[in-house]
């Protein structure tokens, strides 16, 4: 191996493979890697790290269909529509997976896209160990299978009724069945310590009409947001891609601060590495710097910061040219509030008379 292994720039760009041959405009968009990504803190060494990252290649080798050949990522509701209408806003989430992913998202549903109901009676129901309803993953899977679309890149079931796996353990946020690129993902377990104090999502007498109203506007906002990356990241997934070590990305695994909770995936950048980026634009083919452009309009009401990262970045490729920000006046023709200069002035005077 050529690159050095105490060198973590050496191996990101190990990771990101040779853009050789590549255009110059996704070239650019990989220009100034170390201005624009930050490193991760090594939990060993970097080689450690560069081990437990998926590389360009290795990628390549591991996604399951060839680009072009499929066109969108499909959406399914699977239990009370409504309730996860209640729970989070929806729309606002397919727009930002459509816009991070450069896929149409589609939702099933409806006249032009149908989806059966399923009865939650055949997916196994029983009650959990702490008494919350559930309905079993894999039967649920199993039911979608039928109706999976193979041009699609992935197709995504959200329910909010809780879901136990074939194993034997209480719960399970969400399953996936990877030769079908078929996820289904709970809503229920996300921030229940909120509701651990005897609070609920509608409120108490107690907390008053006003207070309980921004609590739920709170909490449906925060889940809206956790399920924007949960759908991002697990898209990314079926699609044959795996976490990342090098830098801060929304590959990275998942912290463990706050003991395994579903709602940690919120503690991740809604971003992706040059490493993930790369992947992500050989998936959907994909334009970097006009995908650079595209998502903060989308973005920015949630993700602020991100947001504020892709108008940096956008300066560093030269989105506007960097030429007319870092020289206000390439022309040379230096005006101050509107006032020529004396010797601009005495010319102009020349050139009238």
């Amino acid at each position: 191996m050529d690159e050095d292994p105490e060198d973590p720039w050496s191996l990101v760009r190990l990771a990101l493979g040779s853009l050789a041959g590549e255009s110059w405009r996704l070239k650019q968009a990989f220009r100034e890697m170390s201005k624009a990504w930050r490193l991760r803190t090594p939990r060993s060494t970097w080689w450690k790290e560069y081990q437990q990252t998926q590389t360009f290649d290795q990628f390549k080798c591991a996604v399951p269909f060839r680009p072009n050949t499929v066109s969108s990522i499909q959406v399914a509701i699977v239990g009370d529509e409504e309730l996860v209408a209640r729970q989070m806003s929806l729309e606002q989430i397919l727009k930002h997976v459509e816009v991070f992913m450069g896929f149409k998202v589609i939702q099933r549903g409806g006249l032009e896209n149908p989806m059966p109901r399923m009865r939650l009676s055949a997916a196994g129901q029983r009650t959990s160990v702490d008494g919350v309803p559930q309905i079993g993953a894999h039967y649920v899977l199993a039911f979608l299978q039928g109706f999976v679309d193979p041009r699609a890149a992935c197709t995504l079931a959200i329910t909010p009724v809780d879901l136990y796996p074939p194993q034997h353990y209480d719960y399970v946020t969400g399953m996936t069945d990877p030769g079908d690129r078929l996820g289904l993902y709970s809503s229920a377990r996300y921030f229940a310590s909120h509701h651990e104090d005897g609070s609920s999502d509608t409120g108490t007498l107690e907390l008053g009409v006003s207070t309980s109203t921004a609590m739920v506007r709170s909490r449906r906002l925060e889940l809206s947001k956790a399920f924007a990356k949960l759908l991002c990241r697990e898209s990314l997934k079926l699609c044959g891609a795996q976490e990342c070590s090098l830098l801060y990305c929304l590959m990275n695994p998942l912290p463990e601060t706050d003991g395994h909770v579903p709602e940690a995936i919120a503690q991740l950048p809604f971003s992706l590495c040059c490493i993930c980026l790369r992947k992500l634009q050989w998936l959907s083919q994909v334009d970097l710097l006009d995908r650079y452009s595209r998502i903060p309009p989308i973005i920015n009401s949630w993700f602020f910061e991100e947001t504020q990262w892709l108008w940096e970045r956008m300066v560093q490729v030269g989105m506007p040219t960097a030429v007319c920000l870092s020289t206000p006046d390439p022309t040379g023709l230096k005006f101050k509030f509107g006032v020529p200069k004396r010797g601009q002035k005495q010319d102009r005077e020349d050139a009238a008379t």
